[in-house]
């Protein structure tokens, strides 16, 4: 009984002492997130598509592929495809189908569109994407074309025979569909520009064939995709007796605009900023107390929360630039969870004031 009372006891005191440590501490800037590379494993199933003289069921084959894509970047990444099954067409005169196998590694590169036009959301709900590389196609097993060819007298023009190797120039266009941190539905198409012999036949233009897929499956994070910066905290000294005549006073309110969706120091706002500095070096008692915001009405909580996180780093970074010791410098940021302002555009700014001991 006097154990668990002392154990009950000293749970109280651990507490109350994490209890009392938070109450001293100022939170300056929550966690944000960071992109980390890593890579991804994809597995897709579908169909083939092979421009011919043909109703277009005639010319549908199945498809698979699998890729493992290196994402280097929020934008770009690097993905090795392999894909194939096999494909169909037809000859006309005579009338006759034919199919073979092939399989074809391609390197491509792979940019994230969502993230190269708004900037990278780590939950992005939707990615949408393009491929763009090049490859070999490894053709084997053409055996309906030389039959035909052999016993029928089908006058294939560029008939090849046991297998053939043929480069492959490919592009595509699709989207990743978030299910969670490490799962993704990912559906694509992708058109594959290929040399006249891949069908056996001549074309029109004799000098290539076209190979289009459509494909979906399941795209697998192998490592997590981003991660959650510390937060920031000011420790809050304890309080002191002061004097009576003494007492800390805002002595200067200075707001820092900037564009929509940036971060970027305007020529317009440097008077504004000189102002602050000069005060700042003939106060050596007066600090400055900054907070970062973003308009609600453009972006998402995501994209503000991180520009208000930059727009306070570059007016804080500035005062350093000309003689300001960081120290004197606090600063917070709040996104668009409070709006300082009743005109929206009002709200991309950075609010400065200047504290300062009067007596």
């Amino acid at each position: 009984m006097i154990k668990r009372t002392l154990l009950t006891v000293c749970i109280f005191c651990i507490t109350l002492g994490t209890a009392t440590a938070q109450t001293n501490r100022l939170l300056v800037m929550p966690g944000i997130p960071e992109f980390l590379p890593h890579w991804q494993l994809s597995i897709q199933g579908g169909a083939g598509y092979d421009i011919g003289e043909a109703k277009f069921g005639d010319l549908l084959s199945p498809a698979v592929q699998v890729a493992g894509t290196y994402q280097f970047s929020e934008i770009f990444g690097a993905r090795l495809a392999v894909n194939g099954a096999w494909a169909r067409n037809r000859y006309v005169f005579p009338d006759m189908g034919y199919k073979w196998n092939f399989i074809q590694p391609t390197l491509e590169l792979k940019v994230d569109l969502a993230s190269l036009f708004f900037g990278w959301v780590y939950d992005q709900p939707v990615s949408p994407f393009i491929t763009l590389g090049g490859g070999v196609a490894y053709s084997f097993n053409n055996k309906d074309a030389e039959k035909a060819y052999d016993q029928q007298g089908v006058p294939f023009q560029k008939l090849w025979r046991d297998n053939r190797f043929n480069p492959v120039v490919r592009g595509g266009v699709g989207a990743d569909f978030r299910i969670s941190d490490r799962v993704a539905i990912e559906a694509e198409v992708n058109a594959n520009m290929l040399p006249d012999h891949f069908n056996s036949k001549l074309g029109k233009n004799d000098n290539r064939d076209w190979h289009f897929t459509a494909l979906v499956g399941v795209k697998i994070n192998l490592s997590p995709s981003y991660r959650f910066s510390d937060p920031i905290y000011r420790e809050i000294p304890a309080p002191v007796k002061k004097e009576p005549m003494v007492r800390d006073t805002v002595a200067m309110a200075v707001n820092i605009q900037f564009l929509i969706n940036n971060s970027q120091l305007r020529s317009s706002e440097f008077p504004k900023l000189h102002q602050l500095v000069e005060y700042m070096k003939t106060h050596p008692r007066a600090h400055v107390e900054m907070t970062g915001y973003a308009d609600r009405l453009t972006g998402t909580p995501t994209i503000n929360q991180r520009l208000s996180v930059e727009r306070a780093a570059r007016v804080a970074d500035y005062l350093v630039s000309q003689g300001i010791n960081r120290d004197r410098i606090y600063k917070q940021a709040k996104g668009d969870r409070e709006q300082p302002f009743p005109i929206n555009e009002d709200n991309r700014v950075t609010v400065c004031y200047v504290v300062d001991m009067l007596y």
